[in-house]
């Protein structure tokens, strides 16, 4: 055989080799592909066509639940003790912490400035009272007077004249014994002002209680109505602000004000028991009722103002502490209760999806009361027999078909 024959043959069978290398390594490489692509379309069909499982729950009943609301006790009864006269403190006779007794006095003012005004009124009342006398004595002369020129005028013994000039005396006379009297009246007022001011330099207690701030000390420049520095302690009034001359509390009763979200002041009435326990003190609470509410909604907040008195007859709780108030209220218009990932808020509204006949979704109106975290009450929308939909997510749609889970139980949910 030639040789040009030989690399002929050896050429062809080097070309069907490598045909047939390319062919396996195409029916290695695609038919796989091509079988993984009808498997995941398939697997889509499936998908598409097969209703996804959702968790679901039924509405339960609305129970009593507990409302927590912190709060800052104060006195029952507060008041400042401004000076109602200007003068020096020349005595002080109580400081913080002493007990005081209504009417006890507190400390004294000097104030010679009154004491002399009170002085220069006693003795212009004094001297009114001598001028009254001297018209009075006056209007007697001129009424004697007028009576000899009237039995003269009888017998027409004078002038008309003179009968005229002695009655408008006597009248003159009646004007200033008038006069001088309403003088004296007068006086008498300025006296009886003079002296309830000099009163109040003796400042008392308006009603039994503690003497929970101190501003002043003997010697001070004390002026009226004016506040004046704070030297003895931090006050515990709302303000802050440190003024007037003592601050008394009553603490045998302590109270707080609480604002009750609006979604559960339906229920929050006079009497109803509550518990306050101290920040530092979880395991102490003290028993307290609500003795007063505000009977009106802020529109600001949208809360009921409430007072709880506290009894505090150890006064081991302090004006000013910080607190806890426990309210158990009941449901308050509402009906059941439900997750709060069941709710759904878009624009169509606050709803939960249900779960119907023929496991179709349906997207149901409701209407929510009070938001207790984990679980919502719903006051309408519900009968407390339907399934809902435990976490809905943005692809549900209406008519859906789905298959219904029991969602699995948590602890407090």
């Amino acid at each position: 055989m030639s040789a040009p024959r030989v690399r002929g043959r050896t050429m062809v069978l080097a070309g069907i080799g490598a045909l047939a290398v390319f062919l396996i390594l195409f029916a290695v490489g695609v038919v796989p592909r091509l079988r993984n692509s009808r498997e995941l379309a398939a697997a889509a069909e499936q998908v598409r066509t097969t209703p996804p499982n959702i968790y679901v729950v039924r509405p339960e009943r609305a129970s009593a639940a507990d409302l927590t609301l912190a709060a800052t006790t104060q006195a029952i009864q507060d008041a400042i003790i401004y000076a109602r006269i200007s003068g020096y403190l020349v005595r002080r006779h109580v400081d913080i912490g002493d007990r005081v007794t209504a009417g006890q006095l507190l400390a004294e003012v000097d104030s010679p400035e009154v004491d002399e005004q009170l002085r220069q009124a006693r003795a212009e009342l004094q001297q009114s009272e001598k001028a009254l006398d001297l018209q009075r004595a006056n209007l007697d002369l001129g009424r004697a007077t007028m009576a000899r020129y009237e039995a003269a005028d009888a017998e027409g013994a004078v002038a008309k004249q003179a009968v005229d000039q002695s009655v408008a005396t006597f009248r003159t006379a009646q004007a200033a014994v008038a006069a001088a009297e309403a003088n004296v009246q007068a006086y008498k007022a300025n006296v009886q002002r003079l002296l309830a001011l000099t009163s109040f330099q003796r400042v008392v207690a308006p009603f039994s209680g503690t003497v929970i701030q101190r501003n002043v000390d003997v010697g001070a420049l004390v002026t009226a109505g004016s506040p004046v520095n704070n030297i003895a302690a931090a006050p515990t009034t709302v303000t802050g602000a440190a003024n007037g001359l003592f601050e008394v509390a009553q603490i045998d009763t302590l109270r707080v004000f609480v604002n009750v979200p609006q979604a559960y002041a339906a229920n929050v009435k006079v009497g109803l028991p509550a518990r306050v326990t101290a920040r530092g003190q979880l395991a102490e609470s003290v028993k307290a009722t609500v003795t007063r509410t505000s009977s009106a909604i802020d529109t600001g907040t949208r809360t009921l103002l409430t007072q709880v008195d506290i009894p505090n007859p150890s006064h081991r709780m302090l004006p000013g502490t910080f607190v806890y108030v426990d309210f158990e209220i009941g449901p308050a218009g509402t009906h059941w209760r439900i997750p709060a990932t069941a709710l759904v808020f878009n624009a169509q509204g606050t709803r939960v999806v249900l779960v119907g006949t023929g496991n179709k979704l349906h997207f149901q109106q409701v209407v929510v009361g009070r938001d207790l975290g984990t679980t919502i009450d719903v006051q309408s929308g519900l009968e407390g027999n339907e399934t809902i939909v435990k976490l809905p997510t943005v692809s549900l749609q209406e008519g859906q078909v789905v298959t219904p889970v029991a969602a699995p139980a948590t602890n407090g949910g």
